[in-house]
């Protein structure tokens, strides 16, 4: 629907007066939504910021906010981060490097983290874009034979107009927009966790590897020692052939395994480094130690950490406000949008001299408005967005139950590694160490059988590794339960002097 006024200048003026005031006010409006951005827009989460949550639905207008989550100088460095094959000196690695190094350098370093960083800060743009009104036209005719009128020949028309949309629109499409950029931040943290979480079960790994090497080391050293006294008693006639053939087997058995784990060390240094995005030809030093500390926890004070932090959580339930604020922009195409603009003809003077108002361009204000007619078009959107809305928090509901049964069985890996690791240190092992050395003394004496000293020394060995690897898993289950509650503490990395 449309419709064209034909006025006197003066009223003419008066007019578009008003309407240039109108439509700067509705740019002005426009404009003001964007107090809904989020600081992600302005590329610097704030640390005391919250996240949303259930209650942003109450309020769907109203500011929100990013939970950088204390990750405020974190992201500033990969912001700051230099480019691929940049030679800088946090591109670097300190000689005794710890797990904490390894972890805040991944974080810093790795291209796959960098890319979904400005993915995110590519949706943090959105809202901007969304909160504007649509681009104006201008028009300009000419007649290719002019029209004669009373007051003069018209031969141009100018003209210019601005699409506005209904208020709620812009509005909801900023909102919606900004929901979308925090489900990308919020994927953003998922992909750090799960970053630094398969970083850490590696790194353990790679440390049992290393240890496993050591132990069997140690036992084909003291084997070896053994076979030399067996070949000596064989040769004195107190030794007979097939013990010191099974010590030769056991010895062989051994060395056969621990060319494996050495071979190994290689693809596993590589998986390292590829964690790091750095070049898999970096042989990675063998790692000293493990961190030992004991987690204190609540299961009660974990699942509500789940249920605050989870990025995954935390993300859908974004997707449930954007899923809302979609069904409210649905209703929203009820309403219809307007045109207005303003056209100018150009007048030449009269041919018949003394005409009054002679070479007066006439002005037309025009003022179109669409016609939302399609009714049933309108209540198929409302329809999609309800279902899609119901499909979000039904996804949040099964995604709930899944993480907490998840956090459940990490929470039991972590205690049943912490009472094995314990078992064996203080108990297990020391008794082993005391039978194989009795075994072994009692063998040199000649009064124990070389059955009897390969038992004690598998035994040792078995106990030795049980050890070692509860304390990798005990590590790995803790890095899972900090991935699941969205516990990401990242210390700054050490400086590197040239």
């Amino acid at each position: 629907m449309s419709a064209k006024i034909f006025c006197s200048p003066l009223l003419a003026r008066r007019v578009c007066l008003q309407v240039a005031a109108a439509f700067v006010g509705s740019v002005g409006l426009a404009a003001g939504c964007r107090s809904a951005l989020p600081p992600s827009a302005s590329r610097s989460p704030s640390p005391s910021s919250s996240v949303s949550r259930a209650g942003d639905t109450e309020k769907p207008f109203a500011p929100v906010r990013f939970d950088a989550r204390g990750d405020e100088a974190l992201a500033v460095r990969v912001r700051s981060a230099a480019p691929v094959g940049a030679k800088t000196e946090s591109s670097q690695l300190p000689a005794n490097a710890t797990l904490d190094d390894y972890r805040s350098f991944a974080a810093l370093h790795h291209q796959g983290l960098k890319a979904l960083y400005h993915e995110w800060q590519a949706s943090a743009e959105r809202g901007t874009q969304r909160r504007v009104l649509p681009e104006p036209n201008l028009t300009y005719s000419n007649y290719i034979e002019s029209v004669e009128t009373r007051t003069g020949p018209q031969e141009n028309a100018y003209g210019i107009s601005q699409r506005l949309p209904w208020i709620g629109k812009i509005l909801l499409d900023g909102s919606i927009a900004d929901r979308e950029a925090q489900v990308a931040y919020q994927r953003f943290l998922a992909v750090r966790l799960a970053l630094d979480y398969r970083l850490r079960t590696s790194f353990a790994e790679y440390y049992y590897l290393g240890k496993s090497i050591e132990v069997t080391e140690e036992s084909v050293e003291l084997l070896t020692q053994l076979e030399r006294v067996a070949r000596e008693r064989l040769a004195a006639g107190a030794q007979s052939h097939p013990d010191v053939v099974r010590l030769q087997i056991e010895i062989g058995r051994l060395e056969d395994d621990l060319e494996s784990a050495r071979d190994l060390r290689r693809p596993m240094s590589a998986q390292l480094n590829s964690l790091l995005s750095r070049r898999g030809g970096e042989e990675i030093a063998w790692p000293e130690s493990l961190p030992d500390d004991g987690l204190a926890f609540d299961p009660k004070q974990l699942l509500e950490e789940l249920e605050s932090d989870n990025p995954e959580l935390v993300a859908l339930q974004h997707e449930v406000d954007r899923a809302l604020l979609g069904k409210k922009r649905a209703f929203q195409e009820y309403f219809p949008d307007v045109f207005v603009g303003v056209q100018t003809i150009d007048t030449g003077s009269a041919r018949v001299p003394g005409s009054p108002d002679s070479g007066d361009d006439p002005w037309i204000v025009t003022f179109n408005v669409e016609v939302p007619l399609w009714y049933y078009k309108y209540r198929a959107g409302e329809r999609e967005a309800a279902e899609r809305l119901l499909a979000k928090k039904l996804q949040q509901s099964d995604k709930r139950h899944t993480l907490r049964a998840a956090l459940e069985l990490a929470l039991h890996h972590y205690r049943r590694a912490g009472r094995r690791m314990t078992r064996y240190r203080d108990e297990l092992i020391p008794k082993a160490a005391d039978s194989l050395s009795t075994t072994e003394a009692a063998f040199r004496a000649g009064s124990a059988d070389f059955l009897a000293l390969i038992d004690a020394e598998r035994v040792l060995l078995e106990f030795q590794l049980e050890a070692e690897r509860a304390l990798a898993d005990r590590l790995c289950a803790r890095a899972n339960i900090d991935r699941l509650i969205g516990r990401s503490i990242i210390p700054p990395p050490k400086e590197v002097k040239s």
